[in-house]
């Protein structure tokens, strides 16, 4: 599959240009941010969380117009939008009674941007007083974990920063002794829980070490991007009306009737085999996900997810990090960072219900935390870094040449991406030209030579 580089600068400036577009309506700030935190992801090699991925310019496109027809619903706000509801136009924060706590409501926005504009006051408040925390509810997706934590670090701070998610992981339920009863112990078990993912940067002499980490399997967007993949291959659409359509001409079927039926072949062949029923050839290229990465409603493998539909929302998951087997501990801490943001105003109930037809019936806000904490408390900073330096060293010691620090391959392929452009595959380019042409503006990134 062929790619391209393009500059860092370009793609931002291209994608701030579509977020602000009248049939968007982010403004210049918003715009900004967002298309900040995109394109930090794609420098760090992340291009699931990029311009082009699961959550970039395309989902946040459909995010902010797939609900103008349902009055008072809107799972992502514009500032326009917003005053059209006689509200505040912008997020709001409010005063607490501690001095290093800070309470928000997001209102909606962008949750890049407000999380961006928060950490100003984050950073200042833990230089002051030597902690500081900001608990954002009433939020939406806000990329990389990672990337905020970092540029808290780099203030000489240690940070946290968490996130909750739509529902994408089930309960933890533990092994039986009979067999047979393993394989089908997630019968009828409710998802719960989303991929919330937690980030972890500290700063030492010498750099920063960082880890952002889903508490599932693995995050839940590399799948969305193969479905929505899959549904381009297949020419699956999605009306007004939300519901999707597999096949073609007289062969045209409801896609939610045969989606989970389909998704459970794990040979590309045999699927081809069982769609020639609605209408296609063989020449079909389909992509599966990795093998144990989503899980069907009990327990058994999915491999060919066809759309980003009710059904993948509805039956497919994520097991909890450490497997279906050994999960507890990552189903523990998943907890922990969901009652974490419950304490901060987040949503104590499932934030994505469907209705019968698979059309949201939440508007599937989400919450999040910001932790910067002060490294000097017990040495000067400078002795504070050498120590940690030192610790870093020895860790480097006992390990060989095929070892990295947490957060180290992508420091590395975040240089090498700036100095060489960053890759981009031509499927993520032709879903910018494809919002381009939606939006009836020019496509004018140029690629580097």
């Amino acid at each position: 599959m062929g790619q391209n580089r393009f500059r860092a600068e370009d793609l931002m400036e291209f994608a701030k240009h579509i977020l602000v577009h009248p049939r968007i309506g982010f403004t210049e700030k918003q715009a900004h941010a967002a298309s900040t935190i995109l394109v930090e992801a794609d420098l760090r090699g992340d291009s699931d969380h990029g311009v082009a991925g699961a959550s970039g310019i395309y989902d946040i496109y459909l995010k902010v117009n797939e609900d103008a027809a349902v009055p008072g619903f809107k799972r992502l706000c514009t500032p326009g939008y917003l005053q059209q509801q006689g509200e505040k136009a912008d997020f709001s924060v409010e005063d607490t009674r501690y001095p290093t706590i800070i309470h928000v409501d997001a209102r909606g926005l962008l949750g890049a941007y407000v999380t961006l504009e928060l950490i100003p006051e984050v950073i200042s408040r833990a230089k002051r007083f030597g902690y500081a925390k900001a608990y954002i509810r009433n939020s939406t997706h806000f990329g990389d974990c990672g990337i905020y934590t970092e540029m808290i670090a780099e203030k000489d701070l240690a940070a946290k920063v968490t996130s909750t998610s739509p529902a994408w992981t089930k309960p933890f339920v533990e092994l039986q002794r009979d067999e047979k009863k393993n394989a089908r112990r997630y019968s009828g078990v409710e998802k719960r829980f989303g991929t919330n993912p937690i980030a972890w940067s500290i700063p030492f002499d010498k750099g920063i070490v960082t880890i952002d980490i889903a508490v599932t399997q693995r995050a839940v967007s590399p799948a969305i991007d193969v479905a929505r993949s899959n549904a381009a291959a297949l020419g699956i659409t999605q009306p007004i009306d939300g519901q999707f359509f597999i096949g073609k001409g007289k062969h045209k079927t409801p896609l939610r009737k045969v989606h989970l039926g389909l998704s459970r072949i794990d040979n590309e062949q045999e699927l081809k085999k069982a769609i020639a029923a609605f209408g296609y050839d063989n020449s079909i290229g389909l992509t599966p996900v990795e093998k144990g990465f989503l899980k069907g409603p009990d327990g058994e493998d999915i491999y060919y997810p066809l759309a980003f539909d009710d059904v993948f929302k509805e039956n497919f998951w994520i097991a909890p990090l450490g497997g279906t087997y050994f999960g507890y501990k990552g189903f523990g801490l998943n907890m922990l960072i969901e009652l974490d943001n419950v304490v901060g105003g987040g949503n104590p109930e499932l934030i994505r219900r469907l209705d019968s037809e698979g059309r949201p019936k939440t508007p599937e806000r989400v919450s999040h935390t910001i932790e910067a904490y002060a490294i000097d408390g017990l040495y000067c900073l400078k002795e504070a870094k050498e120590r940690l330096g030192r610790a870093v060293r020895v860790t480097r010691e006992c390990g060989n040449k095929l070892m990295f620090l947490p957060g180290e391959k992508e420091q590395i392929k975040r240089q090498e991406n700036l100095k060489k452009g960053i890759p981009m595959r031509s499927e993520q380019i032709g879903k910018l030209k494809q919002i381009a042409e939606m939006l009836d503006v020019p496509f004018d990134l140029k690629p580097l030579g």
